[in-house]
């Protein structure tokens, strides 16, 4: 009987290092866990997901994020402002049909130290400091929103706007 057990143990350890094997190799999970390899550059993988909200209604809201189908995604670059080295920071904009929602990447940031201006109802600028870095970012809404109703909150590094869509 010990056997039995011997030959199903050394099968099923065979198999679990095959799967693991190719899950780590990438043949098999690795979209699921990472996301998909853009292919305009190999190098960067595309990141996705979604968290959920309850408010106070009790009522769950799920929003995605990351590169979905009604997402943009500008780049970070560097640009220098009047001598010094400013950071865009990376922004992705979610239309939500009766909201705009922008999330900002700002890490390392104290709430403080980040400013949030609406320049007029298709544009919204938000700057900030850290220790290292000066940010800055000029945002370009995909429809016109109601600028009273812009709504802002920080937390672990991102920065959440939510505005009305006009």
């Amino acid at each position: 009987m010990e056997e039995d057990w011997g030959e199903f143990y050394r099968k099923t350890k065979k198999l679990m290092d095959k799967l693991f094997n190719e899950f780590i190799m990438g043949i098999m999970g690795f979209e699921e866990i990472l996301g998909k390899i853009d292919e305009e550059d190999p190098n960067r993988v595309k990141v996705y997901g979604f968290r959920i909200e309850v408010g106070p209604d009790g009522v769950p809201k799920i929003y995605r994020f990351g590169e979905t189908e009604n997402y943009q995604r500008k780049p970070r670059v560097k640009v220098i402002d009047e001598g010094e080295v400013v950071q865009e920071p990376l922004v992705d904009i979610y239309d939500e049909g009766d909201f705009i929602r922008v999330i900002v990447e700002l890490p390392g940031v104290n709430e403080q130290n980040i400013k949030v201006t609406p320049i007029d109802k298709k544009h919204i600028l938000v700057e900030a400091i850290d220790n290292n870095n000066r940010y800055r970012k000029e945002i370009e809404l995909p429809a016109e929103i109601e600028v009273k109703t812009v709504k802002t909150s920080y937390r672990n590094g991102l920065l959440e706007i939510v505005a009305k869509r006009k």
